[in-house]
Order: C-alpha cells, then sequence, then structure tokens
C-alpha cells in the first residue's frame, strides 16, 4: 500500500498538475482500502466478533478521509480553479480533519482525529496492517486483485483456445481448462473470504501459462500440418495424373517396339491415404519422392526405345533414298526392313542388323 498526499504545505499549494494526479491516485488509493477493510471485516465476523469494534473504528478513520477527499473534489471542480481556489486546497489537505467523525465518536486522547489527511492516510495503513496481523490475515493487495483479474481473462482464453481443439482432444483439454478454472474460482472465493492466497496465486498464474502456450503451440502445430498435408494431398493428384502419362508411353512402347523396357509402372495409390501425423506425413513423402524417381526411370527407358526405333527409321529411309532398290540385294533388304518395321511391335532386334547391312551395300560400290 501507498499513502498518497501531495508535496508542499497549507502554505504552499500544490500546482494545477500535481493536484490533477494527486485526486487520481487518493481516489483509487481510498477504494482500495475499502476493499481491504471489507474483506477484514468479512473475515473477522467469521472468526473474531469481539473484533467488531476495531473494524468499526477503522471504518471511522476510512470515512473521515472519504468526507475530506469528496470535500477537495468538489472545490476542485474538475480542474476550473484559479490560485486562491489552489491555496484552500492545500489548507483543506493539510488541517486537521476532526470536524469528519461521527459525533460521539473518539480517535484519540485529544477527543477528535487531530491530524491532517496525508497524517490520517498513514494511520488507516497502520490500522489496517494491525488488523491484518492480528487476525493473522492478509489483504488482497490491488496487484493481487490486478493478477486475479488477469488470471480470470486469461482461463477464459484458455476456454476459446480449447474449443479450436478437434474431437477426440477436446474433451480432454476442456477437462484440464475445468479443473484450471475450478483451481481459480477456490482461489477468488478464498480471497472474498479474507484468506491469505499469496502462495496459490504464482502456481495458477504459472499453470495457466503453460496450458495456454500449449494450446497456441499445438494449434500452430496442427495449422502447419492441416497445411503440408494440403501440399501433399496437390503432390499425390499431381503424380497420379502422371503415373497415367506414364503408363501410356509405356503402353506405346511396348506396342511399338520389340524388346521394350521391362520396368513397372508404380501406383501411386499402392502408398495408400495421405496420413495426418507429422512423422507418418513425412514417411509418406519420401515414398512420394521414390515412386517419383521411379516414374523417372520408367519414362526414361521407354522414351529412349522409342527414340532408339526413330532412329532406325531416320537411318533407313536416308539409306534408301541414296541407295534405292537398284540391284536385287538392295531391293530385298529395303522390302524386308519395310515388312518388319510395319510390324506392331517392331522387333528392333532383328531389324537393326538388316539397316546395317543395307547401308553397307552401299560402300560395295
Amino acid at each position: 500500500m501507498t499513502v498518497p498526499w501531495p508535496e508542499g504545505s497549507a502554505t504552499q499549494p500544490p500546482t494545477h498538475n500535481q493536484m490533477l494526479t494527486y485526486l487520481d491516485d487518493c481516489g483509487n488509493w481510498i477504494n482500495d482500502r475499502r476493499q481491504d477493510l471489507d474483506r477484514l471485516d468479512r473475515k473477522v465476523q467469521a472468526t473474531s466478533p469481539q473484533g467488531v469494534t476495531d473494524i468499526a473504528m477503522t471504518l471511522t478513520v476510512w470515512q473521515a478521509i472519504k468526507d475530506r477527499y469528496t470535500d477537495l473534489v468538489k472545490v476542485w471542480d474538475s480542474g476550473r480553479v484559479l490560485d486562491i481556489d489552489l491555496k484552500k486546497i492545500a489548507v483543506m489537505i493539510w488541517a486537521n480533519l476532526n470536524d469528519m467523525l461521527t459525533p460521539g465518536t473518539t480517535i484519540s486522547s485529544g477527543g477528535g482525529l487531530a491530524v491532517s489527511l496525508p497524517e490520517a492516510c498513514r494511520m488507516l495503513e497502520a490500522l489496517i496492517s494491525q488488523l491484518s496481523s492480528r487476525y493473522e490475515l492478509a489483504p488482497v493487495s490491488t496487484e493481487t486483485t490486478a493478477r486475479i483479474t488477469q488470471l480470470l481473462a486469461q482461463v477464459e482464453r484458455i476456454r476459446e483456445q480449447a474449443k479450436l481443439d478437434p474431437p477426440g482432444i477436446r474433451e480432454a483439454t476442456e477437462a484440464q481448462v475445468a479443473n484450471l478454472a475450478s483451481g481459480v474460482k477456490d482461489l477468488v472465493e478464498k480471497a472474498n473470504r479474507g484468506g491469505d492466497i499469496g502462495g496459490f496465486l504464482g502456481p495458477l498464474e504459472v499453470r495457466a501459462s503453460l496450458m495456454e502456450r500449449d494450446l497456441i503451440v499445438s494449434h500452430a502445430e496442427r495449422a502447419m500440418l492441416a497445411q503440408k498435408v494440403g501440399l501433399a494431398s496437390q503432390r499425390r493428384t499431381s503424380m497420379i495424373q502422371r503415373e497415367h502419362a506414364v503408363t501410356e508411353i509405356v503402353r506405346k512402347t511396348r506396342s511399338s517396339v520389340d524388346p521394350a523396357p521391362k520396368y513397372a509402372v508404380p501406383s501411386v495409390e499402392a502408398l495408400g491415404e495421405i496420413p495426418t501425423t507429422q512423422g507418418q506425413l513425412e514417411e509418406y513423402m519420401k515414398r512420394l519422392d521414390q515412386v517419383n524417381a521411379a516414374f523417372d526411370v520408367v519414362q526414361q527407358a521407354n522414351q529412349q526405345a522409342l527414340a532408339a526405333k526413330s532412329s532406325l527409321t531416320a537411318r533407313f529411309e536416308k539409306a534408301y533414298a541414296t541407295l534405292g532398290s537398284a540391284d536385287p540385294l538392295t531391293a530385298s533388304l529395303a522390302t524386308q526392313i519395310r515388312d518388319l518395321m510395319g510390324q506392331s511391335p517392331t522387333p528392333i532386334a532383328v531389324v537393326e542388323p538388316l539397316i546395317n547391312a543395307f547401308e553397307a551395300t552401299g560402300g560395295d560400290r
């Protein structure tokens, strides 16, 4: 707790800015002390009825401070003050509060509260501290109240985060959130009864922070995994299309060339459905890479076989354009070659030696 009062004295009034800050701080301080007293009152009435008189006396001091503060606010008039008003305010701050007590109430031997507003604030804090010690209380400070408020807000954020979990996981997460919320609720109820929660608040804050962090991380990881699954699905679709294209090349090769490459076309669908866990997805992507590499081998081998037939056809046509069928030998070879190349599939192992022989007839001339 911090006692608020401005610098200066009754003969040295505060500045306009000092007064503005002071009234804000003082109002907040008065409200916080009232909350402390209310908690003390509940605890004392529940455990030590003889302490009610002490609470009443402390509340009287609080009321005297509150009344003087109310008068200050009236004179301040939302900042519409002149220098003479600031002097009056200074006097009110540093003058005794004797006339602010409930009639018949005595605080000091002098029969009244013969202290200034700043001194009364010090007195009130001392009384609250004494009562807290006497009745073994630890009134919740403003800082603790703010921490509880933040913790309650954090629990709500965690509750909303838990709703983003997929079915099957959400139930377990929501059970953890409910357990956390129950712990926070018990802590708030204990604080409202005037109990000491200092040793319990920190662990709950750590627990809530870890839970919120884990939820955020898991949701980010699931979002990233979903993105990877989407990319894997696109690649799988693309590779199925390539499988069809390679299969067509193999069909064309086998109908055109004999012997054709014996490589089988891998099946993408044989890999199964796309997994939804990180480790299995990585393994699946590796297997897609292997299938894609196999496509490369099959496609290249079959394209080379088709290219070999095209090369033999080009060689024969070039040689025939030069040699023609000038003699029975070349005419017979040309006829055999055309008949064999017209077959489906073309027996490359038979045609190639004949083309070599056909080309060689030109060298005999």
